[in-house]
């Protein structure tokens, strides 16, 4: 029974599944959202859980997310192709070197916490001190839960299993959801801690479901001097210093907004987490699923196929990515009004929300783009361009958020963000033309001529609709939505855009194995 739920999926049916499910994960960020800010607001209190979140995560970040991310499939893949227990062997290493060594480091945290935090986080007073303190202790248990969740997932995206790797974001953020309702009233802003780690525990469980049926069996493992975990070992060293730069931006951003308005801190992570979700949703399912195959293509020396998937992936990427780019600035208050006021949630929260999530919109096709082509240099086991680029970016975006911030506020933190995303994909992509040696650059800006077209004309639809309908404000949104999607498919489908074929055929492919 587990076999026929956890199928694999080629690489369009993954994606599409992918999607699916990302918008499943987004339904439920975004209810995870609202409840956290119709309960806690945009206050000290949520900038306090925000701010939890930084140690743990950079702890994940340095150890493990970059042998997970980038080496890990590529070698695995290699491995597997070969000899089965000698790939199972290498991800043994990797899950049982990682929770040693993010246990024994969190441990250690944990009792030099009340040292670490004041000393990063100067400006705060001491009681918000204490509330970051006891939230990071309490998170440090989720770096190890997730070392062995996305250890496994990355194990069943190598064997193209794809369906438990989508929804373990929609059940993490239900576990939050579930610890602030449940708890609240007994912990506090404790609660939203509480249900990150409820979240995580349910994260790994469903993989634990779907590793059953690829016959794999964890056996704690230190083979140190296998060859592939040296490999692996070799190749997550640049992507970890790029990971170390992430995480320094992000401890930037944190420590800079703390220094402006009560609030900034919350606002600037609400509005990157609705930005996130058509990157998330076009970006960064697409680069997923098409990894494997890339990896299988440059394993084989098959450039031609190589360079053909990468085209495909990237014009999806751009059909969807700009047309939700165009759609979310035009209604980008509207979207913070529906979703996160009420409660707590006062129109002063709205108003500097809306504020960072305007500029945040602007990064949506770039950062999807960053993901594709990171990705491609992964296939080729290249970690050094994409570490490189990434440092550059990161340094101008620190640089202008210091700079920008006591100018113009919390909203030079978003804009930071797409200038430095913006000269990193401008570096991938000059550095990588020369693997898509059959790239067609034509048919390229024939389809970004074709879209632009589209977008335009939606556009002009969903920005002069209000003044011709006169009907609640929330109906009215939706009409916006809904009108704005067909006037863009429509259109598209007049230029006879192959994504709505694809899709299409894959859907009723799914419709035909149901029924």
């Amino acid at each position: 029974m587990l076999s026929k739920i956890f199928r694999s999926q080629k690489s369009g049916q993954a994606a599409f599944l992918l999607m699916l499910a990302s918008m499943l994960s987004y339904a439920a960020g975004l209810l995870r959202d609202r409840t956290l800010s119709h309960t806690f607001g945009a206050t000290h209190l949520t900038d306090a859980y925000n701010a939890s979140f930084l140690i743990p995560d950079l702890l994940f970040n340095v150890f493990i997310a970059g042998a997970l991310s980038v080496a890990f499939i590529p070698v695995f893949t290699s491995y597997l192709k070969q000899d089965k227990r000698e790939a199972y062997a290498v991800a043994n290493t990797v899950i049982t070197m990682g929770t040693l060594v993010l246990g024994g480091i969190g441990i250690i945290v944990f009792i030099l916490a009340p040292f670490i935090i004041p000393a990063l986080f100067t400006n705060t007073s001491p009681s918000d001190q204490t509330l970051i303190i006891t939230m990071t202790r309490i998170l440090l248990l989720s770096p190890i839960l997730f070392c062995i969740s996305n250890a496994l997932g990355s194990i069943l995206i190598t064997h193209k299993h794809f369906l438990a790797y989508a929804l373990s974001g929609f059940l993490y953020n239900m576990g939050i959801i579930v610890g602030i309702i449940m708890l609240h009233q007994h912990l506090g802003i404790y609660a939203a801690a509480v249900g990150a780690i409820i979240g995580a525990l349910l994260h790994l469980s469903i993989r634990l479901l779907n590793i059953l049926t690829i016959n794999y069996a964890f056996k704690p493992t230190l083979s140190l001097k296998h060859k592939g975990v040296r490999n692996i070992f070799w190749l997550m060293i640049p992507k970890t210093v790029n990971l170390i730069g992430w995480q320094a931006m992000l401890f930037v951003y944190t420590l800079v907004a703390y220094t402006l308005a009560e609030g900034s801190v919350a606002a600037f992570n609400y509005a990157r987490n609705l930005q996130s979700f058509p990157v998330s949703l076009f970006g960064i399912a697409f680069a997923t699923a098409i990894f494997p195959f890339l990896s299988d293509h440059a394993h084989n020396h098959a450039s031609r196929k190589f360079s053909e998937d990468f085209q495909i992936t990237l014009e999806k990427i751009l059909f969807f990515a700009i047309p939700a780019t165009v759609g979310m600035l035009l209604l980008h208050q509207e979207v913070i009004k529906i979703i996160l006021k009420g409660g707590a949630f006062d129109s002063s929260a709205v108003t500097l929300t809306s504020g960072v999530l305007f500029f945040f919109i602007l990064s949506i096709p770039v950062e999807g783009l960053v993901h594709l082509f990171a990705r491609g240099y992964y296939a080729y086991k290249n970690t050094i361009y994409p570490m490189l680029f990434a440092l550059t970016g990161y340094s101008i975006n620190i640089a202008f958020c210091i700079l920008a911030a006591q100018i113009i506020g919390v909203n030079a933190l978003p804009i930071a963000f797409l200038l430095g995303t913006s000269v990193q994909l401008l570096l991938l992509v000059l550095f990588f033309m020369n693997k898509l040696s059959y790239f067609s650059i034509r048919s390229f800006f024939v389809k970004m001529l074709k879209i632009g077209c589209a977008v335009f004309i939606m556009g002009i639809v969903v920005a002069f609709l209000p003044r011709y309908v006169s009907i609640s404000f929330l109906t009215l949104q939706v009409i916006r939505v809904i009108v704005g999607t067909l006037i863009y498919l429509l259109i598209t489908a007049f230029f006879r855009c192959p994504e709505l074929a694809f899709f299409t055929t894959i859907i009723s492919k799914y419709i035909k194995r149901s029924s």
